[in-house]
């Protein structure tokens, strides 16, 4: 199966999907162009009569200064590709942070050495959302971009992130991650499970009551892999909760943790579509099998963190279980019945998994607070990062 992303310009506007085996395994510009016609003919249309329409840029303007921060631990041959790309952003006034999470090896820092450009950073605690922090501390720019070693960006990523900073009350700009290849199960099971893309069409998120779980349905925003954060809002939040996310007893939630903390404090949080990466899928089912429990126990840390807080308790808990009937029970009794009766489904085992990892997850929040307090402590015993 041949999946190809069409773009107006640099608006991404669909998905074409064919069988190679069609037209001999190669495509003439006629057929592309035949093929985009049949399957997005009113695609094209709109965005062409939006281009038309839309005023002229103003190119006076200066954009904001961005730091490029990935965060990443012994995976030197992903960030080599991942910071190639980087080298190829269309923007002015960008630097580049990696920052080496608990290293075992020098890896990552000989493979920095080949980019001078690249500022190597080391948090010696692991977790991801340490990496984080360390990121932006070191940070020198107005608005910090994250992205991850398993990624690749487009050239026009920074540029399509930072022209929403134009807004003072935006504090967050999310983009689109679609994956980088499609070659294994495990990783069309990933992308029909719901992969991280969030649609075609820019959104604009502002406190109020646009969801029943506000501001707490983050989910629906975008991934860590594709995100950015003005640093005057992350110093004011105190940055992002180490008790979260990979390298924690949490195992995730960070990134939906920030963007819910985000519109919780006031801030817009944009969803551009315009914003690219590529992310490499897990290619195994062991992964893939670790990564969807993973998912479930860190979903039900991230909504844990709040059971005990007095605005959003409530939310949170209406939210989880919102999550257990719809996005999991619903979903395995759909699946099990469609493999019952021998018609494609998503792998019910993963369904399960996924389930297993949100029920045992539910009482991790406050044993990973205690870890983070430990760590807080024996860190700074060992010198290697300041008391708190």
């Amino acid at each position: 199966m041949l999946w190809i992303l069409v773009k107006f310009g640099v608006q991404p506007i669909g998905w074409v999907r064919c069988r190679c085996e069609q037209f001999g395994r190669q495509i003439t510009p006629d057929i592309l162009a035949s093929l985009i016609s049949e399957a997005l003919y009113l695609q094209v249309h709109d965005a062409a009569r939006k281009q038309l329409g839309a005023p002229r840029p103003n190119n006076t303007g200066k954009g904001p200064s961005v730091s490029v921060v990935v965060c990443t631990r012994e995976h030197p041959e992903m960030l080599e590709r991942q910071l190639a790309s980087l080298g190829n952003l269309d923007y002015d006034d960008f630097e580049i942070i990696v920052v080496d999470n608990a290293p075992k090896t020098d890896g990552t820092r000989r493979v920095c050495e080949k980019f001078p450009e690249v500022h190597y950073v080391v948090e010696p605690r692991p977790g991801l959302d340490y990496a984080r922090n360390t990121g932006w501390q070191a940070a020198r720019n107005e608005v910090i971009a994250y992205t991850d070693d398993d990624a690749v960006a487009d050239p026009n990523w920074i540029a399509a992130l930072a022209e929403n900073y134009a807004d003072p009350q935006v504090h967050c700009v999310t983009g689109t991650t679609y994956a980088m290849e499609l070659e294994t199960p495990a990783q069309e099971h990933f992308e029909r499970y719901g992969s991280m893309q969030r649609g075609f069409h820019r959104r604009v998120y502002s406190p109020g009551t646009w969801s029943d779980f506000f501001p707490l349905g983050s989910g629906r925003f975008g991934a860590g892999v594709n995100l950015s954060l003005r640093r005057s809002a992350l110093e004011a939040m105190g940055g992002f909760d180490p008790a979260l996310d990979v390298g924690s007893l949490g195992r995730g939630g960070g990134d939906l943790d920030i963007m819910a903390r985000v519109l919780r404090d006031g801030g817009k949080l944009v969803y551009e579509p315009c914003a690219i990466c590529f992310h490499q899928h897990r290619k195994s089912m062991a992964q893939l099998r670790r990564q969807m429990f993973d998912y479930g126990f860190g979903f039900a840390v991230y909504c844990g963190k709040y059971f005990h807080d007095l605005e959003l308790g409530n939310l949170s808990f209406g939210m989880l279980r919102y999550w257990s009937k719809c996005w999991g029970a619903q979903r395995l009794r759909d699946n099990l019945k469609a493999a019952l009766l021998r018609k494609p489904h998503f792998p019910v085992h993963l369904i399960l998994l996924e389930i297993a990892g949100g029920l045992l997850g539910l009482p991790a929040y406050r044993r990973s607070v205690r870890r983070v307090r430990n760590d807080a402590i024996r860190f700074s015993q060992k010198g290697l990062v300041q008391a708190a």
